[in-house]
């Protein structure tokens, strides 16, 4: 599996429930919150699979960026779980 950051900006308030479906599925694969809009997911797809598979869950304004989580990343004051779940699904390279 291959580990990927992704991060959304939702052009709606966050309460609106036409975002439950995106939540959902990152609740479903296993994702974690590390900052507001900006997940950890894993999957066995590409950057641009796991792309195309998110885009169809958000409004055709709101904006998606996906990246490959490599080793050599940082980080501090994240949501609690976050190291965790980068031990449990350590970057490819």
């Amino acid at each position: 599996m291959t580990s990927y950051l992704l991060s959304y900006d939702l052009m709606k308030e966050e309460s609106s429930a036409a975002y439950q479906p995106l939540w959902d599925e990152l609740k479903r694969l296993g994702a974690q919150k590390t900052q507001y809009s900006l997940w950890l997911v894993s999957a066995n797809k590409t950057a641009k699979e796991v792309h195309d598979h998110f885009r169809q869950l958000l409004d055709k304004n709101d904006r998606l960026w996906v990246a490959e989580l490599v080793r050599n990343h940082n980080r501090s004051n994240t949501i609690a779980g976050t190291d965790a779940w980068i031990s449990n699904n350590p970057p490819s390279r």
